[in-house]
């Protein structure tokens, strides 16, 4: 049988069709385009872990840590981030100079080399960034801790209180983030509860800038004792008669335990009130 073989010039149209040829150059523009959102979250967190980067980039994706380390690698060859050993093992990622400029040109915001900052307590910024990832997985903008520390976010000090993160719902409507790692002073929880005092279930929104309002607080524990010597505060309060019930079932509470090598376990989520004040009182 003769083997009949064609010119491509008399090939149908389709047969090159943009879906053959443009693959490659999708690839590149789909590397390029997850490049620019590893950096413009680096960004906006400060720093960030591979885990962190597989899930806030390659959420959906089977080898989302295989691509987040690829991409972290190819980054840092071409010098556009800093990573950093972490004090228990593994490494923080950071913007470098280069790639803060090279941000700022492509998209416009504000970006600066991580080069200087400290990575303050890690367990407790990773507590404050996964559950913002999280958030974020969920369909919500937020405001990073980090981006409330630099005077980047809508406010940085309510009522003396600077929040962990914020959680922002499509009108404007915010969760306060609190982080809990460690027991705080007395002082300290007290300034938490006269925000939820002044501030929640009130007769009025409380503003926090043009279009953000204060709608409810988190308090996200990486332990149980943490979470304990909160919810104490908040218990005397309400007994003491400085919150009313429904000021308490405003403020949510999630046990979210990190490892020392900052994996988060899984998240239990519940209702200061409901959930904890409630079965106290009836215990």
């Amino acid at each position: 049988m003769k083997n009949t073989t064609f010119p491509s010039a008399a090939l149908p149209a389709t047969i090159l069709a943009d879906d053959t040829l443009s693959t490659p150059l999708d690839k590149r523009v789909i590397g390029e385009r997850n490049r620019t959102d590893v950096l413009t979250w680096l960004a906006r967190f400060g720093w960030l872990t591979g885990r962190m980067v597989a899930s806030l980039v390659w959420a959906d994706a089977a080898q989302a840590h295989a691509m987040a380390r690829r991409t972290l690698r190819n980054l840092a060859d071409d010098k556009l981030i800093i990573m950093r050993a972490m004090p228990s093992g593994g490494a923080a990622y950071l913007l470098s100079a280069k790639g803060a400029r090279l941000l700022s040109e492509q998209t416009g915001m504000t970006a600066e080399s991580g080069n200087a900052l400290a990575l303050g307590n890690p367990v407790h910024r990773a507590c404050s960034n996964w559950y913002l990832i999280r958030a974020v997985q969920q369909g919500y903008d937020i405001v990073t801790e980090h981006e409330i520390a630099t005077e980047r976010g809508p406010c940085r000090v309510l009522r003396g209180k600077q929040a962990d993160g914020l959680v922002v719902a499509a009108d404007g409507a915010c969760i306060w983030l609190e982080c809990e790692h460690s027991a705080k002073s007395r002082p300290e929880r007290h300034k938490t509860v006269a925000l939820v005092q002044e501030c929640l279930d009130s007769d009025q929104q409380v503003e926090i800038a043009p279009g953000f309002w204060l709608a409810r607080l988190a308090v996200v524990a990486t332990n149980e004792q943490a979470l304990r010597w909160m919810s104490a505060s908040f218990m005397d309060a309400n007994r003491g008669g400085l919150l009313r019930d429904s000021q308490v079932a405003s403020v949510d509470v999630c046990l979210l335990p990190i490892s020392k090598s900052l994996v988060p376990g899984d998240p239990v989520d519940g209702n200061m009130w409901w959930d904890v004040v409630v079965p106290a009182l009836a215990g």
